[in-house]
């Protein structure tokens, strides 16, 4: 069960005080009052609360209802999400409609109602909420988003990269495909923050991770009192994603039920909260992503095809991080930069044996292993300028020593011994290391393109491109 939500009740009178806070209380919400302005200047700077019934005129004396405005830009000042009710007599509805112009959320009228005080509260919660939400999202957006995609240098990742670069002004549906941690949910960031909804939110929702029964509501809201532990309405993701994007992760886990039930809301971009009658209308672009081939899912009668049409106007195959080993260095520069800002160690690189481990390895978990490898590795090499070779799980350092071009075909995955102990730019130092092994390859196979495309584990084609690049005889 959710935890209650908090309303400050900042009134003079305490009979006016006293009636708000037991109404409230009744209907299932915390309160906490105030009587007067420095009172109420104190809860503000102390407590946590969601929403606030603000009397406009504190005190006998306050006939212009200064102390409330004043304590009204403080609020806006230090918690602008929180909205706030501004409580008026007749005499001073001006004023109030003037702070509405200027923040506020609502106002009413003495004397109040209890149900259009109730209504009123649950319909600010609900606000604030969703802002809460939304400035929780916006927040991940700004640390994870476009700028931490690191395309690389392969020709698979570069038309990748400009297959985004084509769609991400458009509403199209796109669907990302790929193992688990080769970065789709970076992927479906960099299209939202190159779009023209990019100041609009960034709503992710894994399928898989939520119960196959709370789904629904998870993904469309729900009234209070839909079901068992409803105890207030919820807005859902699909709803809170109104003006921007929503990715919807792993979508070959969704039940066909529920298939079904995005497909009518993505006819026209309507539904209905679980247990609620009235329509709601949202415009928001759909990004998903599957792990799985969903046209296998499709032809296993797992997914709906038209609902497969509805998402997907252009497909994204995502390569696994060991088809695209020459990324690795930077990716580890860039996660060991990464985690000294963070931490503030000492760690600056890697030894030439830890480097030549953390290429030869398949990574299974793809970028997303290979951040955990390296932050666990900055962690134990915490007072030292590089990450050694013991500070690697065993299982990556048990790779450490072989052939960097194994005939058993693990490509262009090993380090060789042209790496300094430091002061080397590092894209000179993958471009000589990159370059030796293109050489090796070709000297190996006496010159047979597509042999040595097989024993590094490129395509013809990008063998051709590092062949180009570094101009080498062929």
């Amino acid at each position: 069960m959710s935890q209650p939500s908090t309303v400050l009740v900042v009134e003079d009178t305490k009979l006016n005080r006293d009636y708000m806070a037991r109404t409230l209380t009744k209907a299932g919400h915390e309160v906490l009052t105030a009587k007067s302005l420095s009172e109420a200047q104190g809860v503000v700077d102390s407590q946590a609360f969601d929403l606030v019934f603000l009397d406009l005129g504190l005190g006998k004396d306050d006939t212009s209802g200064e102390r409330g405005r004043r304590l009204f830009a403080q609020l806006q000042s230090v918690a602008p999400e929180i909205p706030v009710i501004v409580v008026t007599g007749d005499d001073t509805a001006g004023s109030a409609v003037e702070m509405i112009r200027g923040g506020a959320y609502h106002y009413i009228v003495k004397p109040v109602e209890p149900d259009e005080l109730v209504h009123l509260a649950q319909n600010g919660l609900e606000l604030s909420a969703a802002r809460r939400a939304l400035g929780v999202m916006r927040a991940m957006q700004d640390r994870d988003g476009d700028s931490s995609w690191y395309v690389g240098q392969t020709p698979r990742m570069q038309s990748i990269e400009a297959v985004v670069t084509r769609f991400a002004p458009s509403d199209a549906g796109i669907l990302i495909q790929g193992e688990s941690g080769t970065g789709k949910e970076v992927v479906a960031r960099a299209l939202h923050a190159r779009s023209n909804r990019a100041e609009g939110p960034f709503v992710p929702l894994n399928c898989s991770a939520v119960p196959r029964d709370l789904l629904e509501s998870e993904m469309f809201g729900h009234e209070k009192g839909s079901f068992t532990g409803a105890v207030g309405r919820q807005i859902g993701l699909i709803e809170l994603a109104n003006g921007g994007t929503i990715f919807l992760d792993e979508l070959s886990t969704m039940p066909p039920e529920m298939q079904t039930k995005l497909l009518r809301a993505l006819q026209e971009f309507k539904f209905m909260r679980v247990g609620g009658r009235k329509e709601i209308k949202v415009d928001v672009r759909v990004i998903s992503a599957s792990n799985r081939d969903i046209l296998d899912a499709i032809r296993s009668g797992e997914f709906r095809q038209d609902l497969y049409y509805r998402l997907c106007v252009m497909t994204i195959e995502l390569p696994a991080l060991r088809d695209r080993r020459v990324d690795i260095p930077f990716f580890v520069e860039h996660f060991i930069g990464e985690l000294r800002e963070a931490m503030g160690t000492t760690v600056e690189g890697t030894t030439e044996a830890a480097m030549w481990a953390l290429t030869n390895y398949r990574w299974p978990g793809n970028i997303r292993e290979l951040r955990n490898v390296i932050e666990r590795a900055v962690i134990l090499a915490t007072g030292e300028s590089r990450i050694d070779v013991v500070h690697l799980p065993e299982i990556v350092r048990a790779v450490n020593g072989g052939d960097p071009l194994d005939p058993n075909g693990v490509g262009m995955h090993g380090l060789p011994t042209l790496l300094p102990a430091d002061g080397l730019d590092l894209k000179s130092v993958r471009d000589e290391w990159e370059r030796s092994f293109i050489e090796q390859a070709i000297e190996r196979t006496e010159g047979n393109q597509s042999a040595a495309a097989r024993l590094l584990n490129l395509t013809r084609d990008e063998l051709r491109y590092r062949v180009d690049k570094f101009g080498l005889p062929i």
